[in-house]
C-alpha cells in the first residue's frame, strides 16, 4: 500500500480532524496539504484536563480486555443532591486526559473513554489501553463503545470490577438521573448513531449537547476553511451542479486533507465544479469536491454529489472503479447519516433534551448559512423532540464568562432555524467579545443539567436556575 493512502487511512478516516490550511501545495490540481491545527480545531479557551480514576467496562468491540474509561470528579456536586454527569465524545477520537471544556469545574462528573485499540500514556509513563483492535480505522467502531459508556454513566452497567459509577465517585453523589452526552464536532454524529442503535442500554439519558457537528456530512460540499465554494448560494442552499465535471487527470481530494502531497500511486480521477468552463480542473478557478475514504482504493463522495454525477452522466460510459457507486454511497449513508437517525432517537428517548452550539466562525465549514446547524436543529424539531434549543441562554453565557458578552444571543427553544437569519443567532467569537468555546459549551451543559434538575423547559430564561456556591 502506498504511503499517502496508509497515512489517510490511519489519520483521516479514523476521525473528523479539522486541520489548518498550508501553502505546501505542489501543483494546480493537487489538494491542500495540511501540517498543523488551526486555532479553533481544538476549541478556544485553552481546554482542560481530566483527573480521576481509570476503570474498564465491558463492550463487545473491546473484547475481554474491556474499554478504558476515566471518571473526572468535582470537588463537590453542582447540587446539594449531587453531581450531574457528562459523557464526552470528542470528535471520533475520544480521550481520557481532557476535553475542550471540563464540567467538573462546574460540579459535574466528566466521563471520558478510549475507542477499541486506542491507548493513553500518562505523564509517569504508564500505558493504558482499550481492548480490541484499532483497525479498520473507521469511526463507526466507536459507536457501540460510546453506548456502553453511556450505559455505565446512567447506572445501567458496572465496571469489570463489579463497581458502579457511584462506587468510583466516593463522597460525591453521582446523579445518574441527570446524565447527558456531549458530541464535540463529529462526536455529535456518532452520539446520535449510538442513541439510535443502542438506546435500550441507557434509557435514562436526559440530554444531548452538540458542538458544531457536521450533520450534513464531513466532505464539506458547501465549502470549508481549506477551500471555499464560490458556487454555493447561501441564500438558497443550492450548489451550481450545472458546472459538475469529472477529471480523470486530477488526484482525488479526500477529507480531512492529508499531511503530505499525493504520491505516484495515489488514485486519479475526481469530481469538481468547472469555474472557468474550460473542462480542465485547476484549483485556482474551480472547486474540487472532497471524498471520504472507505477502504483501500474506495472513495465516497456525498450522496448529493453522487446523485448529481449519476443523473448528469459525468463519468461517461464507465464508472471509475475507485469511486463508490450510487448504491454503495447510499448504503454507506444509511448507516452513517445522523439526520436519517434523529427520528429513531426521538422515538426511543422521548424525554431527551437537545442543545446545539455554534459560533460565527465554524471550526471547519466556510458556508455563510451554517447549514449543518440549520439541518440539525430543524431535524430534531420536526421529529418532535422534547426540547430543542439553538445556542445557550444568554444568562448562562454571562455566568460562564463572568461578564456580559458583546452580543447577548437569546433564541427561544422550539424555534426552527432559517438560513437567511442564522448569522444573527450565532455566538460572537471570543475575539469579538463573545464566549470562548470552553465558556459557551460550559454554559450550554449547565443550562441542560439545571433545566433537568429544576424540570424547567420554558423557551427562554430570565436568570440562571442554579448558582453554584
Amino acid at each position: 500500500m502506498n504511503r499517502p493512502l496508509l497515512t489517510m487511512i490511519l489519520w483521516g478516516s479514523s476521525c473528523f480532524l479539522p486541520l489548518a490550511r498550508s501553502q505546501n501545495q505542489t501543483g494546480p490540481q493537487d489538494p491542500p496539504v495540511v501540517t498543523s491545527l488551526p486555532a479553533r480545531a481544538s476549541g478556544t479557551g485553552g481546554g482542560c484536563s481530566f483527573s480521576g480514576p481509570f476503570l474498564y467496562i465491558h463492550s463487545n468491540p473491546a473484547g475481554p480486555g474491556g474499554l478504558l474509561v476515566r471518571i473526572s470528579l468535582p470537588s463537590k456536586g453542582r447540587y446539594l443532591e449531587g453531581a450531574p454527569i457528562a459523557v464526552h465524545m470528542l470528535s471520533a477520537i475520544p480521550r481520557v486526559n481532557g476535553s475542550i471544556a471540563c464540567l467538573s469545574e462546574q460540579g459535574f462528573i466528566d466521563v471520558g473513554f478510549l475507542c477499541p485499540g486506542a491507548q493513553y500514556k500518562s505523564p509517569d509513563g504508564t500505558i493504558r489501553k482499550s481492548g480490541g483492535s484499532a483497525f479498520p480505522p473507521n469511526p463507526q467502531r466507536c459507536v457501540e463503545p460510546l453506548a456502553d459508556v453511556m450505559a455505565f454513566a446512567t447506572g445501567k452497567i458496572r465496571s469489570l470490577e463489579g463497581r458502579s459509577i457511584q462506587d468510583y465517585a466516593g463522597d460525591v453523589k453521582a446523579l445518574v438521573t441527570n446524565a447527558g452526552v456531549i458530541g464535540w464536532s463529529f462526536g455529535g454524529n456518532l452520539a446520535v448513531l449510538a442513541m439510535a442503535r443502542h438506546s435500550d442500554r441507557f434509557p435514562g439519558l436526559q440530554w444531548y449537547l452538540s458542538w458544531e457537528s457536521p450533520f450534513l456530512g464531513t466532505t464539506e460540499d458547501r465549502g470549508s476553511l481549506f477551500q471555499p465554494n464560490p458556487f454555493y448560494d447561501a441564500g438558497t442552499g443550492k450548489i451550481e451542479f450545472t458546472r459538475l465535471r469529472y477529471s480523470p487527470e486530477m488526484p482525488i481530494w479526500v477529507f480531512p486533507p492529508m499531511a503530505q502531497p499525493p504520491g505516484p500511486g495515489w488514485p486519479h480521477g475526481g469530481l469538481y465544479l468547472d469555474g472557468d468552463g474550460n473542462g480542465v480542473f485547476n484549483k485556482d478557478a474551480d472547486f474540487a469536491f472532497f471524498a471520504g475514504i472507505g477502504g483501500p482504493m474506495k472513495f465516497y463522495y456525498s450522496p448529493l454529489v453522487i446523485r448529481e454525477a449519476a443523473e448528469r452522466k459525468v463519468f461517461g460510459a464507465e464508472w471509475p472503479k475507485h469511486i463508490a457507486t450510487a448504491a454503495e454511497t447510499e448504503e454507506n449513508a444509511s448507516q452513517a447519516d445522523p439526520l436519517a437517525h434523529v427520528l429513531a432517537v426521538v422515538k426511543a428517548l422521548p424525554h431527551l433534551s437537545v442543545l446545539v452550539f455554534e459560533s460565527k466562525q465554524n471550526h471547519v465549514i466556510d458556508a455563510a448559512d451554517h447549514p449543518h446547524s440549520v439541518a440539525q436543529v430543524n431535524a430534531w424539531i420536526d421529529a418532535g423532540a422534547h426540547w430543542v434549543r439553538f445556542n445557550p441562554d444568554s444568562h448562562y453565557v454571562e455566568a460562564s464568562m463572568g461578564k456580559k458578552p458583546s452580543v447577548a444571543i437569546q433564541y427561544p427553544a422550539g424555534k426552527k432555524l432559517d438560513r437567511r437569519v442564522i448569522r444573527e443567532l450565532l455566538e460572537p467569537e471570543d475575539s469579538e467579545g463573545g464566549p470562548t468555546d470552553k465558556q459557551g459549551m460550559t454554559a450550554a451543559a449547565c443550562e441542560l443539567a439545571d433545566r433537568t434538575y429544576r424540570n424547567d423547559w420554558s423557551p427562554a430564561l430570565s436568570h440562571v436556575l442554579v448558582i453554584q456556591k
